[in-house]
Formats: structure tokens, sequence, C-alpha cells
């Protein structure tokens, strides 16, 4: 049997058994995993995981520390801290990074977040610039390069990079790279040691950080990330998305999402199994489970005021830290069920349940037709405040969990609408 008549036969039998036996449509969506702060405002630029424990730095306010998607968040410390980057050592001590405008600090915590010191301090005077990254070479040492303001200019950014070799006790300058802002520092599997930059493209140390050299086979291009997969892919963002290499970093394609033009990528993540995760300056989420050959869109339960800017995996989740609406966890749930011979003839948006609720509830609609579809919620002065669905669905009947857990008690309405249909409903939210 040739090729184009097996896949034929194989979409023959798929219509049959949806025929017979229904449709389920499983999606994932996006949960707020708890209060973070008072108002759960803050930016959270970084996340990291140790020992079933999520870490997560609230702007200005300092780290949180939670269990997971069902257990409250804590306050860690670093009071009033400015952490822009968090980092899991193998022993399982947690570095970050913060900076005022005129020092930097490197802060460790030996104890899972119990306590918290400042294992490096620096005297950087007009600095505006902070965020970089941390590896943990095979030989036991640690490298680290955070981005400052050299000046004499605020936009005159450099690259320091720092190495300890006693378990971050004390550290050695071994490099100034007048390079910009930093894009992305990786250990790849063969124990070379690349950083990205925002003003020279990639740079690669072969002696676990002593040295470091231009790349001269990636263009000079502002780097946002560097990653590699579990198996041996690496991936290098620029501005506006990723370029892979499956032949160690000799040559790359360009594999970038189809975000809208203009947006440029706010985080990156390549989780255990492989999968990729981008997201924009705007509330667009993609995550490609085949090396970037193709890309999902990841919208429900990100609210539209917000986007994603950080990324990590924690018990088998990933979880996101927002601007202003604190942090999520990527939720897979069955959608979409139509049972025995059922057929859906007409566009229908259910009451939610329960009316009114706190915090989640469950909102049902019908599709009678495969058509593009966005169902999104706002509240009384008409401003969107969180968008559910955005994409092509199949004809079928839909549920979709919307958590409010960040929005204050009140009237909201939530509008389902597509070509030639549109429907809004009023719920009641209670705290």
């Amino acid at each position: 049997m040739t090729k184009t008549k097996l896949s034929f036969m194989k979409k023959l039998l798929l219509i049959l058994i949806l025929a017979l036996y229904g449709n389920i449509y499983s999606a994932d969506y996006w949960v707020q995993t708890g209060t973070m702060s008072p108002a759960n405002n803050d930016w959270v630029y970084a996340l990291s995981s140790h020992n079933g424990n999520l870490f997560a730095s609230s702007w200005a306010v300092g780290i949180y520390k939670g269990e997971g998607s069902s257990a409250p968040w804590n306050f860690s410390g670093l009071n009033g801290k400015r952490v822009s980057d968090l980092f899991t050592a193998p022993n399982g001590d947690i570095y970050g990074y913060s900076h005022t405008t005129s020092i930097a600090y490197i802060h460790r915590s030996t104890d899972n977040g119990v306590t918290w010191q400042d294992v490096y301090t620096r005297s950087l005077p007009n600095n505006y610039a902070g965020g970089g990254g941390m590896v943990f070479p095979g030989d036991g040492s640690i490298v680290a390069a955070f981005a400052y303001t050299q000046g004499p200019t605020v936009g005159d950014v450099s690259t320091l990079v720092l190495k300890s070799t006693d378990g971050g006790n004390n550290w050695e300058q071994k490099a100034n790279i007048r390079s910009g802002f930093v894009g992305g520092l990786e250990l790849l599997q063969d124990g070379r040691i690349w950083i990205g930059s925002s003003l020279s493209g990639v740079f690669q140390s072969t002696n676990n950080g002593n040295n470091w050299a231009t790349m001269t086979n990636f263009p000079p291009i502002y780097i946002h990330d560097i990653m590699q997969s579990g198996d041996g892919t690496i991936y290098v963002c620029d501005a506006y998305g990723p370029n892979r290499s499956t032949d160690n970093g000799q040559t790359f394609v360009d594999i970038s999402a189809p975000s809208p033009a203009g947006y440029m990528i706010e985080a990156s993540f390549v989780d255990s199994k492989g999968n990729i995760y981008l997201s924009y300056d705007h509330d667009d989420v993609y995550r490609s489970k085949d090396k970037g050959n193709t890309w999902d869109l990841l919208t429900s339960g990100i609210p539209g005021t917000t986007w994603i800017c950080s990324f990590t995996e924690a018990n088998g989740k990933i979880y996101a830290g927002t601007r202003s609406n604190g942090t999520l966890v990527l939720t897979n749930g069955v959608t979409s069920v139509i049972t025995g011979n059922e057929i859906v003839t007409e566009y229908k948006l259910k009451q939610n349940y329960p009316n009114p609720f706190n915090p989640s509830t469950l909102i049902s609609y019908e599709l009678p037709v495969t058509n593009f579809m966005t169902l999104k919620v706002y509240d009384l002065n008409g401003k969107e405040v969180a968008n559910l669905v955005n994409g092509v669905q199949p004809a079928g009947k839909y549920s979709v969990n919307f958590n409010a857990n960040n929005l204050s008690a009140g009237t909201y309405f939530y509008k389902l609408e597509s070509e030639g249909f549109s429907e809004t409903k009023k719920m009641i939210l209670v705290k």
C-alpha cells in the first residue's frame, strides 16, 4: 500500500471512530498558582526549582517559595531586592542575581530558601543594567555572567564573567566582554560554554570559562538566549525567534514561531521532553513538540493584560512567571466531549457554572461547524482580562476552566465570537 493510500485510510478510520464513539478534544491552559504578594502585581522575572519546591522572584519585593500549583507562596527572603535571575546548583544551592544603580549582588541559599547570604558584591556606579546566566561545569566550578553599565552612557553595557572554584564562596573575574546585555549562558553537553550577547553574537569558552572567543560561524546579531535539549539539539534565540542546530553548532536554520511582526522574545525554555516554549512581549506563547518544525499557540488562561517573562519545570509541570499577574502553571484537561452520534446544530454559549464563583468556574459552549473562535473575559469597563480561546476549533461541545484568582471580586462578562456569531453572558466573582 502506498504512503498516500495509507494516510487516507488512517484519516478515514479516525472519522469512523469519531462518528461511533464521539470526540474528545484535549487542550492546555494556564492556571494561576496562588497569591505571591498582596496585590499579586509584580514582575516575576525568574523561576527555579529544587526538590519539588519552586522559587520565584517578585521584582523589588524579594523571593517567594512554593510547593507547586496547589500550595500557597511563602516569602523566602531578599526583602526589597530586584532579583533578575535564579539558578539551582547540582548540590541544591540556590543562587540569585540582583542589582541597584550602584551595586551588583550574587545571593545564595544553602538551606532550600530558609536563609540567604550575599556571596558577591561589587560597586558599579551609575549601573542600570542587570541579568545574566550561571552554569556549573563538570570540574565542580561555577561560571557566572551578568551585565552592567560600564559607561559613560546608560546604553554602554558590558558583561562580567566570574568564576568560583570553592562552591560560590569566592569569585574571580575572568573576562569583561564589551558586548551588551547577556543573551543566555549555556553549558553544552561536550563541555563548551556559550554566552549570547545583545551586540556581538555568541562567545565561546573551551576551558570552563577561563578564556573566551567570538564564534565566527554565528552572525553578530542580538542574541536573547541559548538552550540545548537532552538529545543534543542546540537552540540560539535571536530577538525574534530560535535558530536550530543538529550538528553541534556548526550550522543553524531559522525555526521562528509565527508571532505577529514587531514583537520580541521575552522568554524561552526547553523542557525535559525536548519541547520548546517561547513567549513574546504580548500574550502570545508558543510550544513546539517537534524541534520547531511546527508551533502550537498556548494562550488560554493568560490574562490579556500581561505576558510571560520566565519559565521553569518542576514536578513534571511547566510554570511561567508573568508581568504583573504572578505565576501560572500549564494544565492539560479535557475541554470538549461529544458522546454517541450526537450532532451540534447551532452555536450556543451556556451560563458558567458555578455562578457566582470563587475562584474557578466552567464556561461551556457548542460549535456546529469548524471555525476560528475566541472566548474572552472583560471587566465592567470593557477591558479584556483573560483570553481563554483563540484559534480554530472543530465542531463540538466545549468546556473551558476559567481561574480568576488574580482578579478582584465583581461582575465580569465573557464573550464567544466567530465569523457570523457573537454572544456575551455575565458572571459574578465573589471573594
